[in-house]
């Protein structure tokens, strides 16, 4: 199995939305995303996307689903949400998965750090910029997209802080 382990693309600022729940994506974390799920609709596209509840999220993953010609559902879960979940609970959601498939999940830093290091036996995974993926294939890191290119990186040691 493939699982890409995804940081909610820009959002706007904790100050301009009611609560951290409804923040939205800006117009750049938009565009952000749509390049990124450009990249992934040739190098892996996701075949299934869980993703976190809160707003930034959800628009991360419908914008991503958009991109790679997902018709499939966005399966939304309070394990992904920055204080819910464990990973327990997260890999839990992967064990029903079929293995030959590609998982996107979509959530919020630190938990995809977690997340990511975890999944792929890695002691250390670098920050995740908003919008940054981590492919994990068969337990193992696979690469690393640079949302600021965006660009692939096959080596954990090159991806920017």
């Amino acid at each position: 199995m493939r699982v890409l382990v995804i940081r909610h693309s820009t959002a706007v600022d904790p100050y301009a939305a009611a609560t951290d729940e409804t923040r939205w994506l800006t117009e750049a974390g938009r565009r952000r995303i749509r390049r990124i799920g450009k990249l992934l609709a040739t190098e892996a596209p996701p075949t299934r996307i869980f993703v976190s509840p809160l707003v930034r999220a959800v628009q991360t993953a419908e914008a991503l689903a958009a991109e790679v010609g997902l018709d499939g559902p966005i399966e939304a879960t309070l394990a992904l949400a920055p204080d819910h979940g464990t990973t327990a609970q997260v890999t839990a959601l992967l064990d029903a998965v079929d293995p030959r498939e590609t998982v996107a999940l979509v959530s919020h830093a630190p938990k995809v750090r977690v997340l990511a290091g975890h999944l792929a036996g890695e002691s250390s995974i670098p920050g995740f910029r908003t919008g940054s993926v981590c492919a994990i294939r068969d337990g193992a890191f696979e690469f690393w997209v640079d949302p600021e290119g965006p660009r692939i990186l096959r080596d954990l040691s090159s991806i920017p802080l």
